[in-house]
């Protein structure tokens, strides 16, 4: 940058680009790379479209510890259970609402277990989904430093005992199942 004998410059002119007339439009791109879990999601999301996931019956993440973990273990584990056809239906006659479907309750769970680690103050959090024998199981492992015994919280506590048919916790992971078919 050249300047005149005695002109003054200050920080912001030193920081601005300067450009010549032949070159394009620069302005600031509007995106941000996305977080380790938003990748994650995305990268989900994608392999489900495409057709390279949802045929096993088990699966597991890695979330990071951000604030962004819970949203992201709620997409992943929807659309991991939509992949699977868990869903019942929620529109016509037999219409459920979203959140009394087994789908919309593990979804609602794996939110409460996955906030519930960020709150204990987990490094990473692991998020494991199967579905076998009419049943739906989920274990949120919460990975530390210290191996210290996970309790839940009161309010998670009551959310199982009120939507879960059975949970626990043993040592770092908290689980939960729920029934797939209607008892007879």
């Amino acid at each position: 940058m050249l300047t005149q004998p005695g002109e003054r410059i200050s920080v912001e002119t030193m920081c601005e680009p300067h450009f010549t007339q032949g070159d394009l439009s620069r302005e600031k791109p509007a995106w941000r790379l996305p977080s380790w879990n938003g990748l994650l999601a995305v990268g989900h999301d994608l392999a489900l479209r495409a057709g390279w996931a949802g045929q096993e019956r088990t699966v597991t993440w890695t979330l990071s510890a951000r604030p962004s973990a819970v949203r992201t273990a709620r997409r992943l584990s929807a659309a991991r259970l939509s992949a699977w056809q868990l869903a019942e239906p929620t529109t016509g006659p037999a219409a459920v609402p979203a959140a009394e479907t087994a789908t919309g309750t593990a979804v609602q769970l794996v939110e409460r277990l996955v906030a519930d680690a960020l709150a204990r103050g987990a490094e990473k959090i692991k998020l494991t989904l199967s579905a076998e024998d009419g049943l739906l199981r989920c274990e949120v492992d919460e990975q530390r430093a210290s191996h210290a015994v996970v309790r839940p919280s009161r309010a998670a506590c009551a959310d199982l005992d009120r939507l879960a048919c059975c949970w626990g916790a043993a040592g770092a992971v908290v689980w939960f199942e729920l029934r797939l078919t209607p008892q007879h």
